[in-house]
């Protein structure tokens, strides 16, 4: 299976990174290619399963999240298997360290949460314990992240997404579910098709994905394999900050080029930032940086992703590439 990507497949990613629905036309345009050429690469890189689109709702919104800790009590991979498959586990990581997995659960109550972690999670054989941070705000969010291919002239010709919010949020409707569970799947897929899922026209497929966009209720994001990132290394840091400067720390980890996610939680830790690095060596550089700059902020716990399992929904294979999706 295809492992590399060239300059203008990095580009190509990159405009879909900003606007992920972009028309090939209007991709071509802006790198000078024609729209053949675009749509042809993109192909190529999605059947690899080096790049693909999915969306879903940002958090918390509606969920109860949790960023979950676990220690196995046999292999990992035996474990992550198990879980991997289950509807409230949106991402997991297999990581060195302090733990075993890393998951990121999501659950539409905080009964269901609770259930999922004590009866079910904490109840598998393959698993000795289970620690929950709940999820009280995203910071940063791993659609922020760019891979940085495009010139900043060429990345403002596309249209990145726009912070409108209605209040109060109204529920999500059938339909909106419906046209959500298409997009989870496949973030660029075309208006017709899901049409044809959902039973609607399609001028108004066409306009329930723009509402979903412009009210925030749906988050696209473009993924990419992590060994053609640039960055192969993954890090997890676990911090512990005062109260009253979470804020302003926060504020200036979601600035960092490596940043894909920063969160706050209840629990052992208050702000767990997830990043992605050149080399290995760089986690404790990183490190040092961030507790030598930010008044405050201190990292008892870290840890390397050796494998990801599952991500957004999506599940990947031992080299990061994108397999399938779970509904």
């Amino acid at each position: 299976m295809e492992t590399n990507i060239d300059n203008l497949d990095r580009q190509i990613v990159n405009a879909l990174q900003i606007e992920p629905r972009a028309s090939w036309a209007k991709v071509a345009a802006v790198l000078g290619v024609d729209a053949a050429t675009v749509s042809r690469r993109w192909n190529r890189l999605r059947e690899a399963g080096l790049a693909w689109v999915t969306a879903y709702q940002p958090g918390p919104g509606e969920w109860r999240t949790a960023a979950v800790e676990v220690e196995c009590a046999g292999n990992p991979l035996e474990a992550a298997a198990a879980v991997a498959g289950d509807r409230e586990c949106f991402a997991l990581d297999v990581t060195s360290g302090a733990r075993d997995l890393l998951l990121w659960v999501r659950c539409d109550s905080e009964v269901a949460l609770g259930d999922y972690l004590l009866a079910r999670l904490g109840a598998r054989p393959q698993i000795r314990a289970v620690r929950a941070h709940l999820v009280t705000s995203f910071l940063s969010e791993a659609s922020d992240w760019r891979l940085g291919a495009l010139s900043p002239a060429r990345a403002e010709r596309f249209t990145g997404r726009t912070r409108h919010t209605v209040s109060p949020a109204p529920a999500l409707s059938a339909l909106d579910r419906a046209v959500l569970a298409a997009l989870h799947e496949d973030g660029r897929m075309p208006s017709t098709e899901i049409a044809s899922r959902t039973g609607i026209s399609v001028r108004r497929a066409r306009d329930t994905v723009q509402r979903l966009l412009a009210d925030r209720r749906t988050v696209l994001r473009t993924d990419v394999a992590v060994p053609v990132s640039g960055r192969p290394v993954q890090a997890w840091y676990f911090m512990r900050v005062p109260a009253g400067r979470v804020a302003a720390a926060a504020a200036q980890l979601t600035r960092l080029a490596q940043t894909r996610l920063v969160i706050t939680t209840v629990g052992t830790y208050n702000l767990i930032m997830g990043v992605w690095l050149r080399e290995l060596s760089d986690v404790s550089r990183l490190e040092a940086r961030i507790e030598d700059r930010l008044e405050g902020v201190r990292i008892p716990d870290r840890c390397v992703t050796l494998r990801t399992v599952k991500r957004a929904g999506h599940l990947l294979d031992p080299h990061s590439r994108h397999l399938t999706f779970l509904p």
